[in-house]
């Protein structure tokens, strides 16, 4: 991929963050006319949308902070290797993080989050078709929807309030008996109780290529890429002025800082607070699993999710609390295997690879997405959680028009950053 620099000069507009969102936001500013340059510390999609599940979850409205997270917490931090562990030395840093996860855990918290991700994941599948339309990758999704499973028939049950949650919100979910799901999908195990479909989701054979594509297309169209760190950000009268790790500086119009789970600080430089935290994700890549889905799959019982890819099959999920500096535990990606042998029988580990991440979190499980109230010269698109993928297309979209001065169709000021005050 070509990433020539652009000449010394002002910018009309900076982004910041190669990954899914700040790729998409560029891609969507350069459509409209404007002249953008996106600058990353590494290349395009080298940090959560390298290793993402691939999955365009927009059944996904229930936020992670809600009371079913709160009531579980204490038994899955007894299991290191669990859906949800935290490293306690990190405990102290991320407690003020967990007192507003408890606040928005509340029932009328709850229900304004699921307003406001239903508001973006239901226009999530047409901004993709209309991005990967107009750059040609329109093979880069895949349209078979989803597929929750079921090992044990009381899990029925105790999903029933979710899915009759998530059908009041337009979810359309087809209940299916453990013979219809292997149907479907033939190499499910015996064991397979019965499940839910999910068809008006989607998934991608390969998010890291969706990724670099995108940003070959950006760069093809006069885009500009440049490979740096970002050590300063200050204002400078109408312009913000980007200080870069080669000593260079630029003068941007207009900033956009989408730079994941490094965007509390970027945005800290210009005196905005936000309680963002990090979410560490794994994946165990199967290169030659032996085991043939079409379509992405949900373990109910375990949390995790398979998904299959042009390189094999990716097992992926999981919520480990620990910041950006602990080393990873592998074992959290190890574990994945055994899960998946449970469900797929004869399902092999030759050639695994192992990958970590980290989900750019907010207490709300809300993004920040829009122009600063006190500012129009920077503008957010961070926080996306688990649904970067997902919603990456519709917040470039929506950005774009407030940054155009016209009214987005959805209403930002939920996803505002000030919301934290």
């Amino acid at each position: 991929m070509s990433t020539d620099s652009p000449q010394e000069r002002a910018q009309e507009v900076v982004v910041i963050g190669a990954g899914i969102v700040g790729v998409a936001v560029a891609e969507q500013l350069q459509h409209r006319g404007r002249r953008v340059t996106l600058i990353d510390r590494e290349s395009p999609g080298h940090g959560c949308s390298f290793g993402n599940a691939g999955h365009f979850a927009t059944d996904v409205v229930l936020p992670l902070a809600n009371m079913k997270t709160i009531l579980s917490v204490p038994r899955l931090l007894m299991d290191p290797l669990g859906p949800l562990s935290l490293r306690w030395g990190y405990l102290l840093k991320i407690l003020p993080w967990l007192m507003r996860f408890g606040v928005a855990a509340l029932p009328r918290n709850v229900e304004k989050s699921c307003r406001h991700l239903r508001a973006l994941n239901s226009r999530s599948i047409e901004s993709y078709q209309r991005l990967l339309g107009r750059t040609g990758l329109g093979d880069l999704m895949t349209s078979r929807g989803a597929l929750t499973i079921y090992e044990r028939l009381d899990s029925v049950r105790k999903n029933q309030s979710t899915v009759d949650l998530l059908r009041g919100y337009g979810i359309e979910i087809e209940a299916l008996s453990g013979d219809e799901l292997r149907v479907l999908e033939p190499v499910l195990g015996p064991n397979i109780a019965g499940g839910l479909f999910f068809p008006r989701t989607a998934h991608t054979a390969n998010p890291y290529r969706l990724v670099t594509a995108l940003a070959e297309k950006f760069v093809q169209s006069g885009g500009g890429i440049l490979r740096e760190e970002v050590v300063g950000l200050e204002p400078a009268g109408s312009k913000i002025n980007v200080r870069l790790s080669s000593g260079r500086v630029l003068s941007a119009e207009q900033l956009v800082i989408a730079a994941g789970a490094w965007s509390k600080a970027l945005a800290g430089q210009l005196g905005y607070r936000v309680p963002l935290d990090t979410e560490r994700g794994y994946h165990l890549m199967l290169p030659d699993a032996g085991c043939d889905l079409t379509r992405p799959m949900v373990s109910f019982e375990r949390s995790f999710v398979m998904t299959p890819m042009e390189e094999g099959l990716r097992l992926a999920g999981t919520v480990e609390l620990g910041g950006l500096e602990a080393k990873p535990n592998y074992a959290r990606a190890d574990v994945l295997f055994d899960h998946a042998k449970s469900l797929l029988p004869g399902i092999s580990q030759q050639g695994a690879t192992r990958w970590m991440g980290f989900r750019p979190s907010l207490p709300d499980s809300l993004p920040v997405i829009g122009v600063a109230a006190d500012n129009p010269s920077v503008a957010f698109a961070f926080g996306h959680q688990h649904l970067g993928l997902t919603q990456a297309a519709i917040t470039a979209e929506l950005l774009a028009d407030q940054l155009q001065g016209k009214a987005p169709e959805v209403d930002l000021s939920p996803y505002a950053i000030t919301r934290f005050r």
